[in-house]
């Protein structure tokens, strides 16, 4: 993606973006994909966005690094960035106590239209810890 022209980004702010919001858009924070992700999950919002998010997690249980890649809106791709900066270096519990408001916090607002975004960020973390955590699981052998 090319640089914003100050006609985009003012426009961006006019809609309610807050200026942390469109540097985490632009810069793409944390866009991309760890190669041998511990999990990786992709879930698809209600409103279309769909979020695919890439945990690299160590032996005891802290999450080392976290990439996610996106289809939607700016508010969607910073949404994804802060619930990776705040994910890294937590631990799985820890990090199933991020919250929507975590995220708009990090983010300084959003619209109210794109009050959604977060919640997709949130889910999609939530989705993949639960899914790591049950591959861990060894089966129960019963003789």
């Amino acid at each position: 993606m090319s640089k914003l022209t100050k006609e985009q980004f003012e426009l961006l702010k006019d809609v309610g973006y807050s200026v942390k919001v469109i540097e985490l858009y632009m810069n793409k924070v944390n866009v991309g994909v760890i190669e041998n992700a511990d999990v990786s999950l992709a879930y698809r919002g209600p409103c279309g966005d769909t979020m695919k998010l890439y945990l690299k997690i160590s032996n005891d249980t802290v999450i080392e690094d976290a990439k996610f890649q996106y289809l939607g809106c700016p508010a969607a791709a910073s949404s994804g960035s802060a619930i990776t900066r705040i994910a890294k270096g937590k631990t799985l519990e820890e990090a199933k106590n991020i919250t929507e408001q975590d995220i708009l916090h990090e983010l300084g607002g959003l619209p109210e239209a794109k009050l959604h975004c977060p919640k997709l960020a949130v889910t999609t973390l939530q989705k993949a810890i639960t899914t790591y955590e049950n591959c861990q699981r060894k089966p129960l052998t019963v003789k």
